[in-house]
């Protein structure tokens, strides 16, 4: 058997911090969406106070 490989999505997410109740739900949508298409969350980076890129990754199918 080979090395598993994978494949990479960034979805970039703003939100201002005055608004982070209301947006939680986008972050979940955004969560949920991906995750039923095999994507699993690798990491999250905060760019600045309102920006974090999610990272996912999935299986290359060979």
């Amino acid at each position: 058997m080979g090395e598993q490989r994978y494949e990479y999505r960034v979805e970039p997410m703003s939100v201002a911090p005055d608004e982070l109740r209301n947006e939680r739900y986008e972050f979940d949508d955004t969560l949920n969406e991906v995750a039923s298409d095999g994507w699993v969350l690798e990491s999250t980076l905060r760019v600045d106070s309102s920006t974090f890129l999610f990272v996912f990754a999935r299986p290359v199918e060979s």
